[in-house]
């Protein structure tokens, strides 16, 4: 009975091992191929498909009245034109960022945080006026996170800062 028990733990313990080396093995084969340069502009392009995702789900989410929409739609224009723009930047820029020293990174987060400013200063006049119009209970809707789960939202605010609190980042 005791050789059972030192068999099956060997064995269990074999297998274990085994599939630790192979796991192992496959995460290193998939780093080794892992392109730079595509995951670079798949991240840039996803950013601003995440973004025309957020617009769609919040105008379902508003269920605009006819008044509404054309504000709703203003305010969607600039907001994904800030995105385009985002998107544009960051496809331009590549990831070098790592090849550059404290000083070179800190001067360009200080210009995404002057371009961040600015997309939301242009936003704010059209969200002004959309949010404006809102109903007391689409306020509530546009202000809620969402049902989904907690967190799906980020740290930035509601609607991964495109909502009356949110202070979402440029790419």
């Amino acid at each position: 009975m005791t050789f059972s028990k030192k068999a099956i733990g060997a064995l269990v313990g074999g297998v274990l091992l085994a599939t630790g080396a192979q796991a192992a093995d496959g995460v290193s084969g998939a780093m080794k191929n892992l392109d730079p340069e595509a995951w670079h502009k798949q991240m840039c392009t996803d950013r601003y498909a995440d973004s025309a995702g957020r617009m769609a789900y919040i105008e379902a989410k508003l269920s605009l009245t006819d008044s509404q929409r054309p504000l709703f739609d203003s305010w969607k224009q600039t907001v994904l034109g800030s995105a385009k723009a985002q998107e544009n930047e960051c496809l331009a820029r590549r990831s070098q960022m790592a090849h550059h020293n404290i000083l070179e990174r800190q001067a360009h987060m200080m210009q995404r945080l002057q371009h961040r400013m600015a997309d939301m200063t242009a936003e704010r006049p059209s969200l002004q006026a959309l949010y404006n119009a809102l109903s007391p209970e689409q306020k509530k809707a546009f202000e809620r996170p969402n049902q989904m789960g907690a967190g799906e939202h980020g740290p930035h605010g509601n609607w991964h800062g495109h909502g009356p609190d949110g202070t979402g980042e440029r790419g």
